[in-house]
């Protein structure tokens, strides 16, 4: 009796296009660092309305005293609650760091990653641009040169405090993990041997087509976005043979260049079906 014989599971890859959300993940991750700084330093913020006079007053013991005169008529309901609080509390609750330069640098992490991944740009000289304000930024922030831009514009410092790194690192998060984890696999390409499967946005139906004459062009990487944000990602546009040829571009492949390698070895094999008899 002829002896069946099992056959091999069907190999397959999976190509998912991501949005240009993926790469902003430096936005949760440096908000969520900056909030658990602010939170170790346990400095504190007092809102005072601006006639506010702080006076120093008699030392008692080992504590500096000081003398707020506010006036009358001004709001003062957060004095108010601080002075009611017990000693074992603190008197002003809002965490806020005194370092100049945390506001500013995760306003200019914001600011680039925004430009980053809205302007394309390949090549080597974006990169280096790129890399030239990020290194100014860190200098700036070592040599304190923050502080001096803005007392220069009458102190218009910039200060977020741990409610508002923490309130914007975890929305952006969520955002972020149910793009990438959930709304981007319905954007794919998947490979068998002999034949692909392509889903171009969520919701659209699957289209099979033969890779008999298909050809395969990886786009030039920006080398920022791609590389450093994006961990290997890239661009691939997959082009279809026959009469009615057709053109798909799926953007922001994470680890495109050794998937697109295995990719490539898998279109050369071909579907053995079948039994072997003795």
């Amino acid at each position: 009796m002829p002896n069946p014989v099992a056959r091999a599971p069907r190999r397959e890859i999976r190509l998912v296009g991501h949005s240009p959300l993926f790469y902003w993940w430096p936005i949760w991750v440096f908000g969520f660092a900056l909030a658990g700084w602010t939170y170790l330093e346990d400095d504190r913020m007092a809102i005072v309305p601006v006639t506010t006079k702080v006076s120093p007053a008699q030392a008692a013991g080992d504590s500096l005293n000081y003398t707020l005169t506010v006036p009358a008529t001004s709001d003062h309901r957060v004095l108010d609650e601080a002075a009611n609080r017990s000693g074992n509390e603190a008197a002003f609750r809002t965490r806020i760091s005194k370092k100049a330069w945390m506001g500013p640098m995760w306003a200019f992490i914001l600011l680039l990653t925004i430009v980053i991944t809205s302007v394309p740009m390949r090549g080597l000289w974006s990169f280096l641009v790129i890399i030239l304000l990020i290194v100014m930024a860190l200098v700036f922030s070592l040599l304190n040169v923050w502080d001096v831009i803005f007392q220069a514009i009458d102190n218009l410092h910039i200060h977020v405090n741990m409610a508002g790194y923490l309130f914007i690192a975890t929305a952006l998060f969520i955002i972020w993990a149910v793009t990438v984890f959930l709304i981007d696999q319905r954007s794919y390409i998947t490979f068998t041997p002999g034949q692909i499967r392509i889903c171009e946005h969520i919701g659209d139906s699957v289209r099979n087509f033969d890779t008999t004459g298909m050809t395969f062009e990886k786009q030039r990487d920006d080398l920022f976005r791609h590389i450093i944000l994006g961990f290997g990602s890239g661009d691939l546009i997959v082009r279809t043979a026959g009469a009615e040829r057709q053109e798909f571009k799926l953007s922001n492949v994470f680890g495109i260049g050794w998937k697109l390698d295995a990719v490539q070895e898998l279109l050369r094999e071909k579907t053995v079906t079948g039994t072997d008899s003795r």
